[in-house]
């Protein structure tokens, strides 16, 4: 855990170097829009602030730090099977959207726990993958400070407002819950109860009744 410091550390310097560039560029902007790239910039700054502390609380809660290491594993090991990758990594803004809400999801009394973090990035362009990775370190950390029943219960609710994206969705969530199942069954940690998710939907999109034609149910 002690390694992790140096290795993402240079992420958020150059984070911090690229918003000070953006300081330098703001100066001829006419007020109203002065006003909104200056509040932006301190968002991105307290951005740079909690994926610094996130990396901090990796480095030194071992914990935390086993979740991080198993939801790097399990992602690793749905992308190769759905991508047909060999080596695959994590792209930045990913990594860094992860090490962002760490400490919210660690720390139960966090302030951060109030701030709803919106991930916006072209289409294709890997938001389902940052989720994912951050829902497997949510499930995972669940579990080995939780032993026993305790861990049992909902832990992520995903919520899709196109029809569309539901399959394509959930099947790539599915991918990680298996992935996270074969992680079990070698990690006695992670609890005697499997990995689990399910999907609700509405008529649209699967039958109401169940039986024959002669079913008299109400559906």
């Amino acid at each position: 855990a002690s390694e992790l410091p140096p290795l993402l550390q240079p992420m958020v310097d150059h984070y911090r170097t690229w918003i000070d560039e953006q300081e330098q560029r703001i100066s001829n902007l006419r007020q109203e829009r002065l006003d909104t790239a200056k509040s932006a910039l301190a968002e991105a700054k307290s951005s740079a602030d909690r994926i610094e502390r996130g990396i901090k609380l990796l480095a030194s809660d071992e914990v935390a730090f086993t979740a991080f290491q198993i939801a790097n594993r399990t992602m690793a090991a749905a992308a190769k099977q759905r991508l047909k990758l060999d080596d695959p990594s994590w792209r930045p803004f990913q990594l860094a959207f992860i090490l962002l809400n760490i400490e919210g999801m660690v720390n139960q009394h966090s302030a951060e726990r109030e701030i709803v973090d919106l991930l916006f990035f072209p289409t294709g362009g890997g938001k389902t993958e940052a989720y994912l990775g951050l829902a497997a370190f949510t499930m995972v950390i669940r579990r080995l400070r939780n032993p026993g029943i305790s861990y049992a219960g909902m832990s992520v609710l995903m919520r899709y407002t196109l029809r569309l994206l539901t399959l394509d969705q959930l099947g790539r969530a599915a991918g990680l819950i298996c992935a996270l199942e074969l992680e079990r069954e070698k990690n006695e940690a992670l609890g005697a109860w499997p990995f689990e998710i399910g999907l609700w939907v509405g008529s649209g999109a699967t039958p109401n009744k169940m039986g024959g034609s002669n079913y008299k149910g109400t559906g």
